[in-house]
């Protein structure tokens, strides 16, 4: 299956929810999406403590903290909730659910309360990267694939976010 990203009407600004299924498990699945060394080899460097109450930073290619959040509801290895505050903006609500399927899990990410069209385009190649991810772990993260991938999503997320807010 492919990833699939709505764009839904949110106050303020717009709703993202992704959904995908993934070549395994939920137990694996959470630990790509939780811990900061699986973390490091799809998305980004992390630092923090992902459990009920506890904080975390994600950071930019150069170090420098992006953003932060405090995990609002956690529920191993089912799903989580975060706020996630870009520095310098509004905070904003990311939940991430996991579901059984089979031997295989799907997930879904709901992120509440964006602003930045970014957004959209990032979060559906982040999640191909996690299946770039599962399917080799041990593979360093491929930022250049990244990019390219980015930007031939970013105009089409563009048209039907312009189209929304019209």
């Amino acid at each position: 299956m492919a990833v699939t990203g709505e764009i839904l009407a949110d106050e303020p600004g717009f709703r993202l929810d992704f959904d995908d299924v993934y070549d395994t498990d939920p137990d694996d699945l959470w630990e790509a999406i939780t811990t900061p060394e699986r973390l490091a080899r799809w998305m980004a460097d992390y630092r923090g403590d992902f459990r009920l109450g506890g904080h975390w930073q994600a950071l930019t290619r150069d170090g420098d903290v992006y953003c932060d959040g405090e995990v609002v509801a956690c529920e191993r290895p089912n799903g989580f909730a975060t706020t996630w505050t870009v520095v310098g903006e509004a905070p904003t609500l990311l939940t991430v659910r996991l579901e059984p399927e089979g031997d295989r899990t799907r997930l879904r990410l709901q992120h509440e309360h964006v602003t930045r069209p970014d957004y959209g385009p990032g979060w559906h190649t982040y999640l191909e990267s996690l299946a770039w991810h599962l399917a080799d772990p041990a593979a360093p993260k491929d930022r250049a694939r990244w990019d390219a991938r980015f930007e031939e999503l970013e105009p089409g997320y563009a048209a039907r976010l312009a189209a929304l807010t019209r």
